[in-house]
């Protein structure tokens, strides 16, 4: 009998993101097969590190982190697209990726989730340098500047979806284990895609019929009709070679990412029936940036996946 091709799925959390170690060291020493390995945001990061075999590495460098090192790994600044220049970040994904590319990975289909910044759409990147597609996925909009791949404009994939399961059956994978480091959306992401939703269904939208025909509009149109309308504000106040060149400010990206999110913020959210078998690690109490937390984290990643060890071993019968 053919056995089934097994897929993981890690989702994004920030340093939340480093419970899939423990995920991964349990799946490992229960020789349970990977086919698939699909992470988005801080979860491709452990992805990548575990398909380039760096994964001892990232292990120790995330159980050694104290709180100043979080300064010392952000590079910040008040002038880019984002609040960090994301520099150190980019050497730290060379050093973790040992500058492969997915076309080099043999033992396992690797693929990353980013957002389009435009449509809001989820993008499967599977081949070219690993280290430059985890500075697309990990790019947290507002926070870190946003990236180019193939002329799209792409933030962080934790803003299309929260976990890739989804993905992961898409590219081949046939029985999918989904890991869930995060909550669910934000706020502010929650009203704004509510009050959008309402309008759409009271007696106030046929007031506000225009705007949503113009939003529906630039919801589908490519980047430079989006911004169509700056680009003529901007020629006259000398700004087009920014635009020209792609340069936002931080908050003008994270308006991006929020009015990506919410367009329909249930889209990206993560239910266990969206794969078969889903870990939900005890985690939601630790900080997102608790960098000095790592060791907890893993552990939680370990111990749920050993409560779902009999589920996962049935999907490899």
């Amino acid at each position: 009998m053919r056995k089934k091709k097994i897929g993981i799925a890690l989702g994004g959390g920030t340093m939340r993101g480093m419970t899939h170690i423990g995920v991964l060291e349990v799946i490992a020493e229960n020789k349970i097969p990977i086919d698939y390995l699909v992470g988005c945001s801080s979860g491709a990061i452990v992805a990548a590190a575990y398909a380039c075999g760096r994964f001892d590495e990232l292990k120790k460098i995330a159980t050694s982190f104290k709180k100043q090192d979080r300064r010392k790994i952000l590079d910040l600044t008040l002038t880019g697209e984002g609040l960090i220049k994301g520099g150190k970040m980019k050497s730290l994904f060379n050093y973790l990726t040992a500058e492969k590319k997915f076309e080099d990975i043999k033992h396992l289909n690797l693929a990353f989730v980013g957002t389009d910044a435009i449509s809001g759409e989820e993008i499967v990147i599977r081949e070219g340098s690993i280290a430059e597609a985890l500075e697309i996925t990990t790019a947290l909009p507002g926070l870190a500047p946003p990236k180019r791949y193939k002329g799209r404009m792409v933030i962080d994939g934790g803003t299309a979806m929260m976990v890739p399961a989804k993905t992961s059956y898409e590219i081949g994978a046939e029985k999918v284990i989904g890991v869930n480091v995060g909550v669910n959306r934000s706020f502010l992401t929650r009203v704004v895609g509510d009050i959008r939703k309402l309008m759409r269904k009271s007696y106030l939208a046929r007031l506000a019929q225009p705007l949503f025909n113009a939003e529906e509009k630039i919801l589908e149109a490519d980047e430079e009709k989006f911004l169509g309308k700056a680009k003529k504000i901007m020629e006259k106040i000398h700004l087009l070679d920014d635009y020209e060149k792609g340069r936002f400010s931080f908050l003008e990206v994270y308006l991006l990412g929020l009015r990506a999110m919410s367009r329909d913020y249930t889209k990206g959210l993560f239910f266990d029936s969206d794969c078969d078998v889903a870990i939900r690690p005890n985690v939601l109490h630790i900080r997102r940036l608790a960098v000095t937390k790592t060791s907890e984290l893993i552990h939680e990643g370990r111990k749920a996946t050993k409560n779902k060890l009999k589920d996962i071993k049935e999907l490899i019968k």
